[in-house]
C-alpha cells in the first residue's frame, strides 16, 4: 500500500512539473507576419532595414523616412544589437523610446524588441519587450 502511494505522489509531482513547464510562455521570438518591418538597429543612431528589403546601415531617421512608403504598417521587429541592459533602464530608454515613438507616428500597431545576436535573422532571439 505504501509504496502505491508513493508511486501515485511521484507521478502528481512529475505531472506538476511538466504541466508547469509547459505553461511557461517561451520568450523566443518566431515571426508570425510576413509582412513585418524588422529593424536591426545596431546603437542610438545607426541601422539597417532586413525585411521587406535589406538595406545599408543607415540613419534612423533615414530609415523612417523610407518606412513611411512601405504598404504594411502593422508589425516592426527592433533587433537591438550591442545591448547590455540585464533590466530595463537608461539603455533602453535612450534605444527604445526613440523606434516606439517613430513607428507609432508611421502607424505601426505591434512593435517588438529583441536582444540581438549579430545575426540578420530575429527568428528565435528573445523578445525584450512587446508594445501592443
Amino acid at each position: 500500500m505504501k509504496l502505491s502511494n508513493i508511486c501515485t505522489s511521484l507521478a502528481l509531482m512529475a505531472l506538476a512539473i511538466i504541466s508547469t513547464s509547459c505553461a511557461t510562455p517561451s520568450r523566443a521570438f518566431h515571426n508570425t507576419d510576413n509582412t513585418a518591418l524588422v529593424i536591426q538597429s545596431w546603437d542610438n543612431q545607426t541601422c539597417q532595414m532586413l525585411q521587406p528589403t535589406p538595406s545599408a546601415k543607415e540613419g534612423n531617421d533615414q530609415l523612417l523616412a523610407r518606412a513611411v512608403a512601405l504598404p504594411q504598417h502593422q508589425t516592426a521587429v527592433v533587433i537591438l544589437e550591442n545591448y547590455t541592459e540585464q533590466e530595463f533602464g537608461d539603455q533602453f530608454r535612450d534605444r527604445g523610446t526613440p523606434w516606439v515613438v517613430g513607428l507609432k507616428n508611421l502607424g505601426y500597431q505591434h512593435i517588438i524588441f529583441l536582444q540581438g545576436v549579430d545575426v540578420a535573422n530575429p527568428e528565435g532571439l528573445t523578445t525584450l519587450v512587446r508594445y501592443d
